[in-house]
């Protein structure tokens, strides 16, 4: 499954159909893929429709082994041959790097809507540590567009609907100005109905997974002179909607039900406040390249803004028999703000002759200052609980130097090795923890709590408008005041503005409160980190058809501090981790061959992962209550991954085309141990060796294949394509839906269902079928994504409380009709 399906062949090999050449840049510099000394996968615009991809980023998983990609509250998390990282806080990066055009993309929320007039997406698997750099430690994702044309003058529109009052349009113009310079604007919108049912009896809530999207693209290429030129892009996405909360399973769980005999885990009890998603993500980008004679200056700088905010669909988890009452005034719910903007800058040398040596070096300098609060707040309790994180400023700067070079030693024998190192700094300053207090009546001071209200009708959130966020040492009238400066407007029914009015008035004698130690801590901490990272290897060329290669390359994960906690000194505390590394060991081998009469191409590879230092997230307990929490980054485990990954491609008689891609994977920690949070928060929680565990979200065995034709008639031609996923059981969790220890030492029998995170093994079934007449002007398709509607956990925060699930999508089908002007 490369970069086109089809590729037509002259007349004189009497097939219309050849083994062709995919072009892709992921190692920084033009190459075809079957040069490439690893693996790596390539789909342009029509393949991603062909395959059942289409415009949802999400379904790339489908199409290419050992990539997993889940949507968490509109964050993409990436994890590619069960590396990753579910951290997607402020505080957090990826492991797999995301780049647009070339340009690293530091939060990859809204790259989703960036699936249109695409050249091709590349996926290089593996550390990426000298030529991507930062945070590519699984691997790097990127999305290359379209570049305008000087040749001619070009326009489509594509109209497309289907299930779920799907709705969208794509298109772009490609206008030559002058000889040297041309413009390309292209558009994208997509409306569609929730993907998510409410299972609530007398509720009118939209359920969650609605969409509506649009975005555009401008580019501009100039050749200001003859050595000299200019690429500049614009784009911007708006979305909207009510968004992608998880689905809640623990109530399911603990009736005897597990995630597999649920009718449908995306029929939800909907309740309170409906799901609500505003979120723009827009950029600029500029490439100056200069070619001087043997080598080439590239000079490049990108600024992103991303502006997201989510109201989390209120919801009482999924439907099971016996489960479909819901309190409809309940108003407990989550907020979201995450504001970022970043600066990318890069100097690029690098050879431009006919040489045997080819090298590349460079400065790239990396800078985002982010804004962040999550308000989750609970309504309608007797103690009013709440969690607030709200960070007004976090700022990250990452600077690397590298270099790159490769010899030909002879027309066999080609030796490569590159170098690069890197300096990360963080520092964040904001407040974060829980509310807890409650409200008696005068005269019965801890008898019954007086229930507070927040969230109701006309409830906004405005925790990044407050006017100060030092509380070094406030007092409760001054902590009440911060809470309340937090909101933008109140609810119709709340009534816990008007509560702190009164016990902090000393005419009001109607409640009072006593003080309890729920209230948030000053969170500020740093962070700065030099780490090396270094790639050597190798291919020989056997045959014109066949070469071998082999390589050794490291990459890092940034490292970074936590959440502030109190020391037994009763000092804040924010306490470091350190940088993930992972070395990868390969061989392998490509090779273009004829079995029989069917042109054959057949690659392989074998891979060692060496990965320290992994980092999991787990709840510790905040100062001496237990009842306070905060989520940690802990260095945890030393794990080793080893693989086996095949890929093929035959031509076939009729002008079949047969892909099949195989990964078989060994992902399990070798040594680490960590508090099992299953059980509950505290300071005493149990210490579990979780040697031989499984790493998340890997499975032993991943198969794609796809299978397809093209037919020329008198008319025009005829294509159509039918591609399917299998992939064994995995896990969502480091547990492993396995036994664990009660505090008290008696031993629970079989894994507790309030925590079983494993996913059966799947199929999922893709297919289209396209007609475009002999003029090449229009095009009519239609097409089916998970036609088996096979609904799986891509993703789990499972912990005590919670065993939440993000799904895949659903069933979607529709038709396509497309006009070239």
């Amino acid at each position: 499954m490369s970069s086109s399906l089809y590729a037509q062949s002259d007349e004189e090999t009497g097939s219309s159909q050849v083994l062709e050449e995919v072009v892709v840049t992921v190692e920084r510099r033009e190459q075809t893929l079957q040069s490439v000394a690893g693996v790596a996968q390539s789909f342009d615009q029509d393949a991603l429709d062909r395959l059942g991809v289409g415009t949802n980023f999400q379904n790339l998983q489908n199409v290419v082994p050992g990539l997993n990609i889940a949507d968490q509250e509109g964050n993409m998390e990436i994890y590619i041959r069960g590396v990753g990282s579910s951290n997607n806080t402020e505080l957090g990066d990826p492991a797999a790097a995301t780049h647009v055009n070339g340009v690293y993309i530091p939060r990859p929320r809204g790259v989703g809507a960036m699936f249109y007039d695409i050249a091709r997406v590349e996926v290089k698997k593996g550390p990426q540590g000298t030529l991507r750099g930062r945070n590519a430690t699984a691997g790097t994702l990127n999305i290359v567009a379209n570049r305008p044309n000087m040749d001619e003058m070009s326009a489509d529109l594509e109209l497309s609907a289907g299930n779920f009052n799907n709705f969208g349009t794509r298109g772009a113009v490609n206008l030559p100005v002058t000889d040297t310079f041309a413009l390309r604007l292209a558009g994208y919108t997509e409306q569609h109905d929730p993907y998510f049912s409410n299972a609530s009896a007398n509720s009118s809530l939209d359920a969650a997974g609605s969409e509506d999207v649009q975005s555009f693209r401008l580019s501009a290429l100039w050749d200001i002179g003859e050595n000299t030129n200019l690429y500049v892009v614009a784009d911007q996405t708006q979305e909207g909607g009510t968004g992608y909360p998880g689905a809640q399973i623990k109530q399911a769980l603990q009736s005897g039900y597990d995630f597999d005999d649920l009718d449908d885990p995306r029929n939800v009890l909907y309740r309170g406040t409906e799901g609500d998603l505003d979120s723009t993500h827009s950029g600029i980008m500029a490439v100056l390249t200069h070619d001087f004679e043997g080598f080439s200056v590239e000079l490049s700088s990108s600024y992103r803004d991303l502006d997201f905010k989510q109201v989390n669909a209120s919801n009482d988890g999924v439907y099971f028999p016996g489960h479909n009452e819901v309190n409809q005034e309940n108003y407990s719910s989550q907020y979201w703000n995450t504001q970022s903007e970043s600066m990318v800058n890069e100097l690029r040398l690098f050879s431009n002759g006919d040489g045997p040596l080819s090298w590349t070096t460079g400065i790239f300098q990396f800078e985002e200052d982010q804004q962040a609060a999550l308000f989750s707040l609970s309504d309608g309790g007797t103690w009013y609980t709440g969690t607030e994180w709200v960070m007004p400023d976090v700022d990250s700067a990452s600077m690397a130097a590298y270099v790159d070079v490769s010899y030909d030693f002879s027309e066999k024998l080609t030796g490569f090795a590159g170098l690069r190192r890197t300096q990360e700094e963080k520092s964040r300053f904001g407040t974060g923890g829980n509310w807890a207090f409650a409200f008696f009546e005068a005269g019965d001071e801890w008898g019954t709590a007086i229930p507070s209200r927040i969230g109701t009708p006309g409830f906004k959130y405005d925790g990044l408008g407050r006017s100060n966020y030092d509380i070094v040492g406030a007092t409760p009238d001054q902590l009440y005041a911060y809470l309340l400066d937090g909101v933008g407007s109140w609810g119709a029914d709340d009534n816990l503005d008007d509560q702190i009015a009164c016990v902090t008035d000393p005419a009001c004698t109607d409640i009072t409160m006593p003080w309890t130690v729920g209230a948030p801590v000053q969170q500020k901490g740093d962070y700065e980190e030099n780490y090396t990272d270094f790639r050597i290897g190798g291919t020989y060329q056997l045959t014109e058809d066949n070469m071998l290669f082999a390589s050794i390359a490291s990459g890092h994960k940034s490292g970074g501090f936590n959440d502030t906690l109190v020391d037994p000194n009763g000092n804040l505390v924010a306490e470091p981790y350190a940088p993930e590394k992972l070395v990868m060991y390969e061989v392998g081998s490509k090779n273009e061959l004829t079995l029989g009469s069917v042109p054959t191409r057949l690659n392989a590879s074998a891979f060692f992962y060496d990965y320290a230092d992994q980092v999991f997230q787990m709840i510790v307990a905040t100062a001496e209550d237990e009842s306070a929490s905060s989520l940690q980054n802990r260095n945890i485990a030393d794990s080793e991954i080893t693989g086996l990954e095949l890929e093929s491609k035959f031509l076939l008689p009729a002008d079949l085309m047969l892909d099949v891609t195989a990964l078989w994977l060994n992902a399990e920690i070798k040594e680490g141990t960590m508090a099992d949070t299953r059980q509950g928060w505290g300071t005493d929680l149990p210490i579990v060796d979780i040697a031989g565990k499984q790493l998340p979200l890997s499975s032993d065995f991943t198969m794609t294949m796809a299978l397809s034709q093209q037919l020329d008639t008198s008319a025009g031609t005829f294509d159509w394509s039918i591609s399917t996923m299998y992939r064994s059981d995995y896990y969502l969790s480091i547990w492993n839906d396995t036994d664990y220890d009660l505090i008290d030492g008696e031993t629970v029998i079989g894994s507790d269902p309030d925590y079983a995170d494993k996913v059966d093994g799947y199929v999922n079934v893709d297919a289209g079928i396209g007609f475009t007449d002999n003029s090449g002007k229009y095009r009519v398709e239609v097409y089916g994504a998970n036609l088996t509607d096979i609904t799986v956990s891509n993703k789990g925060i499972i912990d005590h409380g919670n065993n939440l699930r993000f799904t895949n999508l659903p069933r979607t089908y529709g038709a396509r009709f497309k006009v070239n002007f």
